[in-house]
């Protein structure tokens, strides 16, 4: 028989506001959740999660009162832009008043992957997070609304620029929002000899779905340092990096007029056609047909 303790500590995510639509990710790591709810009168909802948990407002407006272990209530209105933060193992009950409809974006991040991305650099039950009904910070909110784009509408750069975003919210949690930051380690810089390891990486795995773990373990550092590094040595962010070279490979590729566009996406790296293109028209202004047309001569 499960102790009461057991139960309160089991992962619970529950809202009793008619779902009207979801779409979501899992990165493995961290996952986002996009979500649209009729909130019309009064409904509950229940949270205690093993993750850290960022909620931005989407659209809609609604009042709420929650409740914490221990007795404290509080009350305030959710808007447009606004980002919650729910600190991971806190659970939170309570009741929403709305009218009509409302959308939200939870990112979730586990602590496991916090603590591998950065070297252990940060470090939860040192940082303290707390809740807070209005987290203001426009670079978090900038990277999560990036993130649920990426989930609704997924672009050319995959993981990479999934880690990327979410690495930019951690570093704002830590710089602005924890109660206990204390001096985040300054590791030494990027040797270059580190760096050529990097861009060799992805040269020969172009074609793959890169994520900065495998960059960070091929120069020995954190996933965090290796985005403080790696614009700072290219002028460019791993991503950015990262689509410019595939774009680079597919343009090579396209000397080759009787290459299906198809294919070549995908040898480049591209999950389709429409986003090789997508970010061609991005580097060259031009789209991969027309850029063959001009640059390759009629056999």
């Amino acid at each position: 028989m499960r102790s009461p303790e057991s139960e309160v500590r089991r992962p619970i995510l529950r809202c009793d506001a008619p779902l009207l639509g979801q779409a979501g990710a899992d990165w493995h790591g961290f996952r986002i959740i996009s979500s649209r709810h009729d909130v019309a009168g009064h409904h509950e909802f229940d949270c205690h999660m093993p993750e850290v948990g960022l909620t931005v407002r989407l659209s809609g407006q609604t009042h709420h009162e929650i409740h914490f272990d221990g007795g404290r209530t509080e009350q305030f209105v959710v808007r447009p832009g606004q980002v919650l933060l729910l600190p991971a193992d806190q659970r939170v009950r309570g009741y929403t008043q709305g009218v009509g409809t409302t959308r939200n974006a939870l990112l979730l991040l586990e602590p496991d992957w916090i603590a591998r991305a950065s070297g252990g650099e940060f470090d939860l039950p040192r940082l303290d997070l707390r809740w807070s009904a209005d987290l203001r910070n426009p670079l978090i909110l900038e990277a999560l609304l990036a993130l649920v784009r990426e989930v609704e509408q997924p672009g050319p750069m995959g993981r990479i620029y999934a880690e990327s975003l979410v690495l930019v919210i951690l570093t704002e949690l830590v710089r602005h929002h924890a109660v206990r930051p204390g001096a985040l380690c300054r590791a030494d810089g990027i040797a270059s000899h580190r760096l050529r390891r990097i861009t060799a990486y992805i040269e020969a795995h172009l074609g793959e779905d890169l994520s900065l773990l495998n960059l960070a373990a091929h120069a020995g550092v954190s996933r965090v340092h290796l985005i403080r590094q790696f614009k700072r040595l290219t002028g460019l962010s791993p991503h950015q990096y990262v689509l410019r070279r595939r774009v680079e490979r597919a343009a090579a590729l396209l000397k080759d007029r009787d290459a299906c566009l198809k294919a070549l996406a995908l040898e480049a790296g591209f999950s389709s056609q429409s986003h090789l293109t997508a970010a061609f028209r991005r580097v060259y202004a031009t789209t991969p047909s027309a850029y063959r047309d001009r640059h390759t001569p009629a056999g």
